[in-house]
């Protein structure tokens, strides 16, 4: 199984993500949310060629995916980068935004 490892801008979509999952249903729901998306990390560590491959402007950007965290999250997505023998979570996003554009997406972020 890879390593999984967490972007700075990952931590921080799960905490503003959880926050808004404790504010909107409670502590129990936001603790749910956190556990559905370890579930999902476990089962790309184990297998990380199970997201689609995000349709990317820069040959830099080849590789990134994205899967829907289950557990009733699906419109979550998480948006990640498998590389040598680990899996870089970049990005944790809900499924509306416009992923192609975001240039936070890019692996040249400075992370």
């Amino acid at each position: 199984m890879l390593r999984i490892q967490k972007r700075e801008s990952a931590l921080r979509d799960l905490t503003a993500i959880w926050l808004w999952y404790a504010e909107q249903g409670g502590p129990e729901i936001a603790d749910r949310f956190y556990a559905a998306v370890d579930q999902t990390l476990e089962m790309i560590a184990k297998s990380p060629d199970v997201g689609v491959r995000l349709k990317r402007r820069r040959k830099a950007d080849a590789g990134l995916r994205k899967i829907a965290v289950g557990g009733g999250f699906g419109k979550i997505l998480l948006v990640y980068l498998h590389a040598d023998c680990r899996v870089e979570l970049i990005r944790v996003l809900h499924g509306s935004r416009d992923l192609e554009a975001l240039g936070a997406l890019e692996r040249g972020s400075g992370e």
